[in-house]
């Protein structure tokens, strides 16, 4: 696994999921950490392309945090990894939260990614 230099990224990722267009906006940090445009990551990506960009192992979980959050109403810190432009892998933690319209339906869900060495200590964390 090979980590991303603050250098490379700097920010967080910043993030808001349309849930009802199925559309996540993300800022260049985040193209950057997943491997994406910002160009495009700013105009909106279907969740597909983000998803297919975390480690294969790590989505079933990712998508449990993520239903849960939208069902549970609850704020959600998850760790997993994402495959970068330079088709590597780096650890992320990701914290978010789902927001409902005033009918109690989900529409959005809003957070931000960053790399895990930037939030922790831990190595052992993959292994």
């Amino acid at each position: 696994m090979v980590e991303l230099t603050d250098a490379e990224t700097t920010d967080s990722g910043i993030f808001t999921w349309d849930i009802t267009q199925d559309l996540v906006y993300g800022d260049s940090a985040l193209a950057e950490l997943f491997g994406l445009v910002s160009e495009e990551t700013n105009q909106g990506l279907p969740l597909k392309l983000y998803l297919d960009r975390v480690h294969p192992n790590d989505r079933p979980r990712l998508a449990r945090t993520i239903t849960q959050t939208i069902v549970g109403g609850r704020a959600q810190q998850s760790f997993y990894r994402v495959k970068t432009r330079g088709e590597v892998y780096v650890s992320v933690v990701a914290f978010g939260r789902c927001f409902r319209d005033r009918n109690g339906t989900p529409v959005l869900y809003s957070g931000m990614v960053v790399l895990e060495s930037a939030t922790s200590t831990n190595d052992n964390r993959w292994h």
